[in-house]
């Protein structure tokens, strides 16, 4: 059966009258995006699937419009979104699943409370019966530790979820069961890792001293279950766990926006060719990059663990970087990078920039044969804030190299492993002398064994088509295609608002929680005058 038949016949399946709510509307478009990036892998068809799960603000998206339900079909389209989400290596995707579950919680919760003010006898329940079954496992992990979350309000989320594991550890000891425990929160800390640094997702800012209890307590799960975490593909998914984390925990999870400066001659250049340019790692203007790291190594009295020492920090893989910054309108970084200034307002610059990759998957056909399946995917991406302190990087260190130290391994391997991930952080460190760059740094890791589609390499350059420079979140500087971006931005507003908008008719910024709770007279941004509120029903 062909891949678009699969998705019709399990869409087959949705109620006769669905959707009846937002939310339903909602994830059935996902699905639509998801099937059309499938069959149709370009920087397009990502910009249109990427645009339904970026939701910057905590009043963008309507989900209470509608009846009140959630039915089997709703789940188990969750988890079909899921499940496809984690094969294209789109982890946005996955995160606004679990932002949509927390969405749901709290709907329901208040419904719930709601009822005795009407009928004292009701029997409505805050708990969502249809979760409870049918969610998998990492996701229910989610929906139980959310939920007495904001039901109790005692404790914060990250003691909740480690609460509930230790209770479902005491209730339940059959192997099997810990087995499927271990490894659903495991995949649950990787997706939470991905978490993009919008309002919608402060829960996940989880402080270092969370952090190091939530690890404890994984090295405790995998220790159950006797796994070598240094064996694939445990050390993968702990190698992004990790890093994600830690590195986005930087500045206290800094949640300002992240800028980019072009020339007026690339800005040009970027509408034609819808592409973004990278170099090599060795070509950036910086001489000492990857050495500021290497070189803290050299005296060792502030490290604690003796496996800790004597590192080799040769880079293992082709890095190819990308520089923004979260120093918005500086004059000094337009004289010297550019006056055009796209800005976003969080990290869906991860999932725009990723190279597409062509992935083979064998799937196995009722009859027992066995076909091909070929989809595309994201090729990884880490970015992080670069540091600019060493001593400020000697604790991050020593933090990495105690969380490494909590799992069950040989020093040997705790060695092998911190050299691995500290590849991530000799790019990550440069000099003082730059920090008033405030650069916002995106690595791009190449694979010499994948096909990569609208991506080339040309004169030392990484080109990868991209819709960044087509519909960013504002413009700020004489921009040559100030009009075109307008257009595009505009009418991507169109495509996606379900209610009203701040809009500023000189930098094209849209906030949907200043329309809501407040109208400034001025932009936040470029402090132009020329602003509105765009409604629904004034698009139309």
């Amino acid at each position: 059966m062909r891949l678009e038949e699969l998705d019709e016949n399990f869409m087959n399946m949705k109620p006769d009258n669905w959707p009846v709510n937002s939310r339903e509307e909602k994830l059935e478009l996902i699905f639509r995006k998801i099937k059309q990036f499938e069959l149709s892998p370009s920087y397009i068809t990502r910009e249109r699937l990427i645009a339904c799960v970026c939701d910057d603000d905590l009043n963008q998206f309507a989900s209470g419009i509608g009846l009140v339900r959630v039915t089997n079909f709703e789940v188990e389209l969750i988890n079909y979104i899921y499940l496809r989400a984690e094969r294209l290596q789109i982890n946005s995707i996955k995160v606004y699943l679990y932002n949509l579950i927390a969405e749901t919680i709290r709907l329901q919760k208040n419904i719930y409370y709601n009822s005795f003010l009407f009928d004292s006898e009701s029997n409505f329940s805050y708990k969502i019966e249809e979760y409870e079954t049918n969610l998998l496992m990492p996701m229910l992990l989610y929906y139980s530790a959310y939920q007495k979350y904001t039901i109790e309000k005692s404790k914060e989320f990250a003691d909740q979820l480690i609460e509930l594991v230790q209770d479902s550890l005491a209730k339940n000891s059959d192997a099997e069961y810990v087995s499927r425990l271990t490894f659903a929160y495991g995949k649950l800390l990787m997706d939470l890792s991905y978490m993009r640094g919008t309002k919608k997702e402060k829960i996940l800012e989880f402080t270092r001293e969370e952090l190091y209890r939530l690890f404890k307590l994984e090295a405790y799960l995998y220790k159950l279950v006797k796994i070598d975490i240094y064996q694939r593909p445990v050390k993968g998914i702990l190698k992004i766990q990790i890093s994600n984390y830690i590195l986005k925990s930087r500045n206290g999870y800094n949640d300002d926006y992240i800028c980019k400066y072009l020339s007026s001659s690339v800005a040009k250049e970027s509408v034609d060719n819808c592409e973004i340019w990278m170099r090599k790692v060795t070509d950036l203007n910086d001489k000492r990059e990857q050495k500021v790291v290497p070189e803290l190594f050299q005296e060792t009295s502030w490290i604690s663990y003796q496996w800790a020492h004597g590192f080799n920090f040769t880079p293992q893989r082709k890095y190819f970087v990308s520089s923004f910054s979260k120093s918005i309108n500086n004059v000094n970084m337009q004289s010297d990078y550019g006056e055009c200034i796209y800005g976003y307002k969080n990290d869906k610059i991860i999932d725009l920039i990723g190279p597409i990759m062509k992935q083979e998957f064998s799937k196995e056909n009722e009859d027992g044969t066995k076909e091909l399946i070929c989809l595309p995917g994201i090729s990884q991406v880490i970015a992080f804030d670069v540091i600019y302190d060493k001593e400020e990087v000697k604790k991050e260190l020593e933090f990495l190299f105690s969380i490494i130290d909590l799992f069950y391994i040989s020093d040997d391997k705790k060695h092998l492993f911190a050299e691995e991930i500290l590849q991530y952080w000799i790019l990550s460190v440069k000099d003082t002398k730059w920090q008033k760059e405030r650069e916002r740094r995106y690595v791009i890791f190449m694979y010499d064994d994948y096909e990569y589609l609208e991506t080339t390499i040309e004169d030392d350059f990484l080109k990868i088509k991209t819709s960044l420079f087509i519909v960013p979140d504002f413009i700020l500087g004489n921009n040559p295609v100030r009009e075109t971006l307008r257009l595009q931005i505009e009418n991507k507003q169109r495509s996606l608002m379900s209610r009203e908008y701040f809009h500023c008719k000189n930098c094209f910024l849209q906030n949907y929680d200043l329309a809501i709770y407040e109208m400034p007279s001025i932009c936040p941004i470029c402090g132009s005058s020329q602003v509105e509120i765009i409604y629904p029903k004034s698009l139309s």
